[in-house]
């Protein structure tokens, strides 16, 4: 079965898809920020750059990258409803900074316990609440070597939550 990468959709649009401009602009905001303590686990907003890129910073600046191996990065489902989390079908997802290979293996794993779903690439790539991350886990992991884990998070109870928990 051939590859699958998940293009950056909404660069050009809801962030610029000129990758030098980007970083520079991210790493002006990370800039902006002094980290108070190392970050296991952050939440950050996904709007366009214009509203929230310097509030992302917020988050991202407080990851010490050399402690991180893998990321997990969820987000909500605009686009498709689901009673479960859902899986990427891509292999990588692609931005204007580099590509960033998904753990097949913790996919895998997360497969077997039958609790998730998994998307087709155009629902992927339709949604923008994972890929606003993107550029900002590619600047703060730069030069590290690292795995993403994306889940899209579908319309759950806090029951269900818990079980995905």
């Amino acid at each position: 079965m051939p590859a699958l990468r998940r293009t950056p959709t909404h660069a050009g649009s809801w962030y610029t898809n000129a990758g030098d401009e980007l970083a520079a602009e991210i790493d002006a905001w990370m800039q902006d920020v002094q980290p108070h303590a190392h970050a296991q686990a952050i939440i950050a907003p996904h709007a366009g750059y214009s509203y929230c890129g310097h509030v992302m910073a917020h988050a991202y600046r407080h990851i010490d990258a050399s402690k991180v191996s893998r990321v997990f990065l969820l987000g909500p489902s605009h686009h498709r409803y689901s009673r479960k989390c859902m899986l990427s079908a891509a292999d990588t997802y692609h931005t204007p900074l580099g590509n960033m290979t998904i753990d097949q293996d913790v996919y895998q794993q997360l497969l077997g316990t039958g609790a998730f779903d998994v998307m087709d690439l155009a629902t992927d790539e339709a949604e923008h609440s994972l890929e606003l991350h993107t550029p900002y886990i590619m600047r703060t992991m730069a030069g590290k070597d690292f795995k993403l884990v994306p889940i899209m998070v579908g319309s759950i109870t806090p029951d269900v939550e818990a079980q995905y928990g």
